[in-house]
């Protein structure tokens, strides 16, 4: 069984969700870290989330996190 690792950080909860979601797409499975604390804590407190993908799967998930998610023009033209 492969260890889980970091892809991703950043101290915006929702970044570290859309990133998830394009891992989701194409069946990658992760899970975020540190989700959960400022549900916990009195005060909302400065925290890095960390998006975790498996050892295994973390060249495939990097590839697709770098991916270009603009749109071109190309992409609406009718055939």
């Amino acid at each position: 069984m492969s260890e889980l690792v970091p892809i991703f950080q950043s101290s915006y909860l929702y970044e570290i969700e859309v990133a998830k979601t394009k891992l989701a797409s194409r069946k990658i499975p992760s899970y975020i870290k540190n989700e959960y604390v400022n549900n916990i804590a009195v005060f909302p407190i400065s925290q890095n989330y960390y998006l975790l993908v498996s050892e295994r799967d973390f060249e495939n998930a990097e590839r697709v996190l770098q991916e270009n998610d603009e749109i071109s023009e190309d992409d609406f033209k009718i055939q």
